[in-house]
């Protein structure tokens, strides 16, 4: 498991002022509370601005959860949008500029659409019971801990989320490990809600 904070000097201006963001999407992307940024100059592909597959079912997740005051966008026009995929074990969810007022309310859907996608799932994988007759001892186990199949292991994530202050400061809060442990970046998190 990884876990990061770090200062970082990305804010709501320094994404909207980049090249790819059009005069419409700025105006459009100015009470957004909540924004899912591409991963820039992403290894060697033809398109420098990507995004994490599944990018727009997460988009549309938050849309249905989250309160009317609070706005989620992407930060691309329609036309630049694109997906990549690395087949890895670790599942990308994505960059996200994060509002701290945003906080709670951010940490909360996360928090959901990530047991409802991955820790459910990794919930009804079987249970082992393995009996020592010699000893006559019973032990019950996950599978994932009685097998190195890799599809039978914890689901794994990355996720890096910016949160900014009022005032335009920035830490950025990197994860990637076990879905279930992401609990700890999801504490972090709630320390910059203001």
């Amino acid at each position: 498991m990884e876990f990061t904070v770090t200062d970082s000097a990305e804010n709501f201006e320094t994404w909207l002022a980049k090249e790819y963001v059009t005069e419409d999407l700025k105006e459009m992307l100015s009470d957004a509370s909540i924004l899912i940024v591409p991963f820039e100059n992403l290894r060697d592909t033809p398109n420098p601005f990507l995004f994490p597959i599944a990018t727009g079912d997460i988009l549309r997740y938050f849309k249905e959860n989250l309160p009317p005051e609070q706005k989620i966008d992407i930060c691309i026009t329609d036309e630049a949008y694109q997906e990549f995929a690395f087949y890895s074990d670790y599942k990308r969810i994505g960059n996200f500029l994060v509002k701290a007022v945003a906080v709670p309310v951010f940490v909360g859907v996360l928090s959901t659409y990530i047991y409802e996608k991955f820790i459910k799932e990794d919930e009804t994988k079987p249970q082992i019971q393995v009996v020592d007759k010699s000893t006559h001892t019973v032990v019950n186990n996950h599978i994932s801990t009685v097998t190195k199949k890799k599809f039978l292991e914890p689901t794994h994530i990355k996720i890096s989320v910016t949160v900014v202050n009022s005032i335009g400061k920035s830490k950025n809060i990197s994860y990637e490990g076990p879905a279930v442990n992401f609990d700890e970046a999801l504490k972090s998190l709630k320390e910059y809600e203001k």
